[in-house]
């Protein structure tokens, strides 16, 4: 089995958005990070799927082909606010969110292309190894379980944000914390 991708702590998330040098870059890192989505969803997102009124993500091209809706953070709506209005022009319903600027000006970013570009920002941007287009994925997972109770929630929800089919497949992305397990120990 290959190693899975490295999580983004909140420190190294910081870090991360520090190092954007726009707009575009920032909803890309928080569309990985604040809403876990794949490269291909991040790819195939248009303008109507990205609700700013009801702050949420309306993902048609997922993995398994089944439609799901995400929420926005604020800090996410923010930035995709922001980077709309940037855009002028370009935010018709039918637009891409995130087109090509350099080998295929003005095209939709293919899924390939988002995966690069976050190899290229971890790696040589902020010099981090063992990071990929999925490691914003797995901490928004992990993040999410970590705090799912909290907001009335369970594992369930978890796995229906990343639109996995199986709860195993959602378990595989979440990072265990020692310092957790003590502290619920102590609290029985």
């Amino acid at each position: 089995m290959a190693k899975q991708a490295e999580t983004v702590s909140n420190a190294r998330l910081n870090q991360a958005l520090a190092a954007c040098k726009s707009d575009r870059e920032k909803c890309l890192v928080l569309l990985s990070t604040k809403a876990g989505l794949r490269a291909v969803e991040i790819a195939g997102l248009t303008w109507s799927r990205v609700d700013l009124e009801e702050r949420k993500l309306l993902l048609a091209t997922t993995k398994g082909n089944k439609p799901r809706t995400v929420p926005m953070s604020r800090e996410l709506w923010e930035a995709l606010e922001a980077y709309r209005r940037s855009r002028q022009g370009h935010t018709g319903a039918n637009d891409p969110v995130f087109v090509n600027t350099q080998a295929a000006p003005g095209k939709a970013l293919t899924p390939n292309a988002v995966a690069v570009w976050f190899r290229d920002f971890y790696r040589r941007r902020l010099g981090w190894t063992g990071y990929s287009s999925h490691s914003g994925r797995r901490s928004f997972a992990t993040n999410a379980a970590k705090k799912i109770v909290i907001a009335g929630g369970s594992l369930k929800d978890v796995q229906a944000l990343l639109g996995h089919e199986n709860l195993n497949t959602t378990q595989r992305y979440i990072e265990t914390d020692e310092d957790a397990q003590r502290k619920v120990v102590d609290m029985l």
